[in-house]
């Protein structure tokens, strides 16, 4: 078993190196990598900016679980080979930075914070799911920075709209047991 093991291990670090030195390559202080890190630091800096400072801690907090949660999904699609990501602000998991530490947290805490509850936020989540896959999916698709192998844009929307409401429902559970003394929010 463990030289088994050990080849699948020689096969993924060779993997690795490939992949490294394709990011070296095409990706590496690129106009395209730089528009990641811009992307990324504009994205934060707006939603600091807005969010109140009563409210941060519960925002960021939600920030945090999609965070945790685009991260997994985004990596077991990307072992999976339903996507890959030809340009990459690192060669190394998570390999899609700007969209689980930017992009999707972000506009989640922005929609969270404006539409917290009821019928805005049902409304606000179809139109962000919707938006984000048959729009932001396709076009990021356009510009090489995410490549579909096995996927189709439809399964996204699937899983933004619930996922919306449980990880709404985790917040809220975890601020509401916090004795009145303790929130922050």
């Amino acid at each position: 078993m463990i030289e088994k093991y050990d080849n699948v291990h020689s096969e993924l670090m060779r993997a690795a190196k490939i992949n490294i030195d394709y990011w070296l390559e095409y990706n590496f202080l690129t106009l395209k990598w730089w528009i990641i890190i811009v992307l990324m630091i504009i994205l934060w800096v707006f939603i600091l900016k807005v969010v109140d400072r009563q409210q941060l801690p519960k925002v960021l907090f939600l920030g945090l679980v999609w965070i945790m949660a685009a991260a997994n999904l985004d990596g077991f699609g990307f072992e999976l080979g339903l996507w890959g990501y030809p340009t990459e602000l690192l060669p190394i998991y998570p390999k899609a930075y700007l969209f689980d530490y930017a992009m999707i947290p972000v506009t989640y805490m922005f929609i969270y914070y404006y539409f917290p509850k009821g019928k805005a936020f049902f409304i606000a989540n179809v139109v962000l799911a919707a938006g984000a896959s048959f729009m932001s999916e396709p076009f990021f698709r356009w510009v090489d920075y995410y490549k579909a192998y096995h996927w189709e844009a439809w399964w996204s929307f699937i899983i933004y709209f619930p996922l919306s409401y449980i990880i709404r429902w985790f917040v809220e559970k975890v601020f509401n047991v916090l004795p009145e003394n303790q929130k922050v929010c």
